[in-house]
């Protein structure tokens, strides 16, 4: 069975494991790719992309977030990254992320809950590497046949330093 095909599970059927990881894994090659629109489109409506700033962190209300995006919010940082003069991104970051340790947290109906550990290497001509790592929870949901993102949250393992600009989504 071909990648693409175990994106979307069969109708009416919960998805494997191995179709969850190879979702979770196809979001991170969008970014990698920079195919910035393409990832977006992966998210629903009603998304949140959260990357707390505190190790034990409980929600975005009470304590400062280094991103909390809600899906118009993020449609507005796809448009940064692409415009031509973005200059913390001249010239543009190449990203690699490699994922690992997948596991299934919880399933509800039609939700799916999804961890994985990651580490993100982003190189720049004339900036020093950056590298980050930390953990993925991503909740998925069946969306008629295909599955959508309704949350990311990214725990980095160094979340509480001081960062340098942040461009590329986690």
């Amino acid at each position: 069975m071909n990648t693409l095909a175990r994106l979307t599970p069969a109708a009416h059927a919960a998805p494997s494991l191995d179709t969850l990881r190879d979702f979770v894994e196809h979001e991170a090659d969008l970014l990698d790719s920079r195919r910035f629109d393409d990832w977006l489109d992966l998210y629903s409506d009603d998304a949140v992309y959260w990357v707390p700033a505190a190790q034990d962190q409980a929600d975005w209300i009470s304590h400062v977030s280094l991103y909390y995006d809600e899906k118009h919010t993020m449609k507005t940082r796809v448009a940064r990254l692409k415009h031509p003069m973005i200059h913390c991104q001249d010239p543009p970051s190449t990203t690699v992320r490699v994922l690992s340790n997948f596991g299934l947290e919880a399933a509800d109906g039609d939700r799916f809950r999804v961890r994985s550990k990651f580490i993100m290497l982003e190189d720049r001509p004339g900036a020093d590497r950056r590298v980050y790592g930390g953990r993925y929870l991503h909740t998925l949901r069946l969306d008629g046949a295909h599955l959508k993102i309704v949350q990311k949250c990214v725990r980095l393992t160094n979340c509480d330093q001081s960062f340098p600009q942040l461009t590329q989504p986690f």
